[in-house]
């Protein structure tokens, strides 16, 4: 066997053992099957570009092409809805993320998670390959590899066993193997060389470690927790610490997710209440509508126990509804209660934000719910539907956010949203509208919507598919009604949850999310638009007319969301105002970012890297030593020539005789001894009938060269050398060796 196949074979089998320990994080291996076929044909491709000879550039790319092209022929055989190919392949990736994001594991059989997936392993094999071959430092390959077992380690939390371990570790030891009986072929060989040589690579080697062994394996640790911080198009979730603001915020709409795709359901939350039929626990909103869907924006906290009037209420009731609340296994920064509060009392560092009447736990503390029991006294907000009727659509403080419409919203969800309340008279009839089709026989409440993000979600579901959670109900009714001219916003929390006796119990796929519009002299009313069979009936002020057409007669958890509309939300913080963050994301190791961000750090990286992987394996094939005598001449002239191109120098003209003189001038005058002795031997061996010198010294004289011209630039220079070299991008001429 070749010595590149036997290599190539080796990597295709480390990774192949390698993806095994993604299996703890998924109930459906199927992700398996694809990534042994891109692992077959990528290394079936790198053995034959090999074998004719191709340099690692051409290799290179034609790796990461086959990846890419491998990934998109996944996605085209996975279900769509008739959408164009890139939609598709988007909308995929997007949402295997949110799937990965929301899931507990091991996670329910998703399509997106098996591309993800095996996209990972193929671009993982690249790196490996890039490495071991291209680099000729199967050491290194260690780094890719650990990749796939250390993500799963961290996403469980818990030991992944030492069958990950030891898959990984045979993986690894063939890679080695594999280079130790290709190394034994050239041992002779390899005694032969000038031990100078040897050292004066030893740098060379180094950089190359720094520059991609090392971040490849920092890299994948750290974008765990960098991405968070970064808000990244289409998907939904990221934002991160900003600002200077200390207290950072879970999302709400990722929690709600998250919490609704527990295997198993369980009592979360047990109240009292002075209001016979139960109450909705908000625990945030979302005010904000864009391309990213609906999200939070900063908001300024107050400590205190005592709020303030219900913003927009024009008649502020003397008599208040009491809820004794007692929390049980549940997480959150945000305390839930119903709307609107007007005084809590609890144990812990509690504080509130005047316009949302938001209250958050100043301690940014996600455990301070944890067997806490409170009190609070709220404004029952229940207009009757002839006071609705006659309020017009009011104007919150905050209605630069609540009433915007963004200027890119699609136009055939503006259509829609207008042909739906056509006919209606006044705010309250278009809202009544809005809340009825939606609840019509037209849109079905399903655990399997499409895919998509932000606007793409929102056509999915009104104008396609019209199937989704209670996420998408109550997005699209704060658009459509945000359309039409009523401020809105959508709001998360818990559904009233079941009666036994006195209390009332909410387990944790009560969670659910609904819309609030804004009406003068009653502020922010809730709105039902998703289907009776999971919310019962309809608050009655939102009716049109008579009954609710899809009222049914109790009510029922509402299920997970996927592909949601919801954007993270943002940080609040402490006055004052100039010092407010944004959010950060859920509590607990983030893996699905950390999986997806070494998948597109380790491409990057690759990328990146590609110019000085070239560069650094053309200098390595120079001088090894293994061209004959006038080859291995014209290959060290070629070297120092490539030198002076990449640090920014130019090449004098001139016969090699002259060329030494002039750099040799620069140097050193060891250094201008060793470039006279390279000119000469060029001489020799273009000119003279024969070359009759020794040729052995060639390898530590062109490395001493090299020092010599390096010596001397800036920091900045050596480095942008390494990274752009100049040589690649120059016409291959007659003196070049590798033309």
């Amino acid at each position: 066997m070749r010595a590149t196949d036997r290599m190539t074979l080796a990597v295709v089998l480390a990774l192949f053992l390698a993806g095994f320990t993604l299996a703890p994080l998924t109930s459906d291996l199927s992700y398996l099957g694809a990534a042994w076929f891109f692992l077959a044909v990528l290394g079936v491709t790198t053995a034959l570009l090999r074998r004719a000879r191709l340099g690692s550039g051409v290799v290179l790319a034609a790796q990461l092409f086959g990846t890419a092209l491998l990934s998109v022929g996944l996605s085209l055989t996975m279900a769509g809805l008739g959408l164009p190919w890139y939609q598709h392949y988007a909308g995929l990736w997007q949402g295997g993320v949110l799937h990965m994001q929301t899931q507990g594991t091991p996670m329910d059989p998703d399509d997106g998670v098996t591309l993800i997936f095996a996209t990972i392993v193929a671009a993982l094999f690249v790196l490996t390959d890039l490495l071991a071959a291209g680099l000729a430092r199967p050491a290194w390959a260690i780094a890719p590899t650990a990749t796939l077992f250390l993500v799963p380690a961290l996403a469980l939390g818990t030991d992944t066993g030492v069958t990950s371990f030891l898959l990984v570790a045979l993986g690894y030891l063939g890679v080695l193997v594999a280079d130790g009986l290709n190394s034994s072929g050239r041992w002779t060989r390899g005694l032969s060389r000038d031990t100078a040589e040897s050292i004066g690579a030893t740098p060379v080697v180094w950089r190359a470690a720094a520059l991609i062994g090392v971040p490849a394996l920092v890299g994948t640790l750290l974008l765990g927790g960098l991405l968070p911080t970064l808000s990244l198009p289409g998907f939904g979730f990221g934002s991160g610490t900003g600002g200077n603001g200390p207290l950072q915020l879970t999302d709400p709409a990722l929690d709600l997710r998250r919490n609704l795709n527990q295997p198993q359901d369980q009592e979360v939350i047990t109240y009292q209440t002075s209001e016979s039929s139960g109450v909705y626990l908000r625990l945030a909103s979302l005010p904000q509508f864009d391309a990213g869907g609906w999200s939070s924006v900063p908001i300024r906290l107050n400590s205190g126990t005592d709020l303030p009037a219900v913003p927009g209420l024009t008649d502020q009731p003397d008599e208040l509804r009491s809820t004794r609340i007692t929390v049980k296994d549940f997480r959150s920064q945000y305390l839930p209660l119903p709307y609107a509060p007007r005084s809590f009392q609890a144990e812990g560092d509690w504080r509130y934000d005047a316009n949302s009447l938001t209250v958050v736990n100043g301690e940014n503390e996600a455990q301070a719910l944890a067997d806490l029991s409170y009190s609070v006294q709220s404004v029952d907000l229940a207009p009757s539907r002839e006071q609705l009727e006659g309020a017009i659509a009011g104007t919150p403080l905050d209605d630069a956010i609540t009433d915007a419409i963004p200027e890119d919203l699609p136009q055939d969800l503006i259509d829609l949203s207008r042909k739906v309340t056509e006919g209606a008279d006044s705010p309250a009839d278009q809202a009544a509208a809005i809340q009825t089709y939606l609840r019509g026989s037209t849109f079905t409440y399903s655990t399997e919507p499409l895919p998509g993000s932000g606007y793409r979600a929102l056509q999915n579901f009104l104008l396609r598919d019209r199937r989704g959670y209670c996420e998408q109900f109550a997005a699209s009714m704060a658009m459509m009604a945000r359309v039409v001219g009523i401020p809105s916003r959508v709001s998360v929390g818990f559904l009233p949850g079941q009666r036994e006796g006195n209390s009332w119990r909410v387990s944790i796929r009560d969670m659910h999310a609904w819309p609030e519009l804004y009406f003068s002299g009653y502020g922010w009313v809730r709105f039902e638009p998703t289907p009776g069979s999971v919310t019962g009936s309809a608050p009655p002020w939102t009716l049109q007319g008579a009954d609710d057409p899809s009222d049914s007669a109790s009510a029922e958890p509402t299920a997970a969301p996927s592909a949601s509309t919801a954007a993270p939300t943002a940080a609040p913080q402490d006055v004052p105002a100039d010092q407010q963050g944004t959010g950060d994301t859920a509590v607990g190791f983030p893996w699905a970012r950390t999986l997806l961000g070494s998948g597109i750090g380790l491409l990057a990286l690759v990328v990146l890297a590609l110019p000085a992987t070239v560069r650094l394996r053309r200098r390595s094939a120079r001088l090894a030593g293994d061209q004959l005598g006038d080859e291995q001449v014209e290959a060290a002239w070629a070297e120092i020539r490539d030198t002076v191109l990449d640090h920014g120098g130019t090449w004098p003209s001139g016969s090699p005789h002259a060329i030494g003189r002039q750099l040799g001038d620069r140097l050193d005058a060891e250094e201008s001894a060793a470039m006279g002795q390279v000119a000469t031997l060029v001489e020799r061996s273009r000119y003279a009938r024969t070359l009759d010198a020794d040729t052995a010294t060639l390898p530590a004289l062109t490395h001493e060269i090299r020092r010599g011209i390096v010596a001397p630039l800036s920091r900045r220079r050596r480095l942008l050398g390494l990274l752009v070299p100049r040589s690649l991008f120059r016409r291959a001429g007659r003196e070049d060796p590798d033309a």
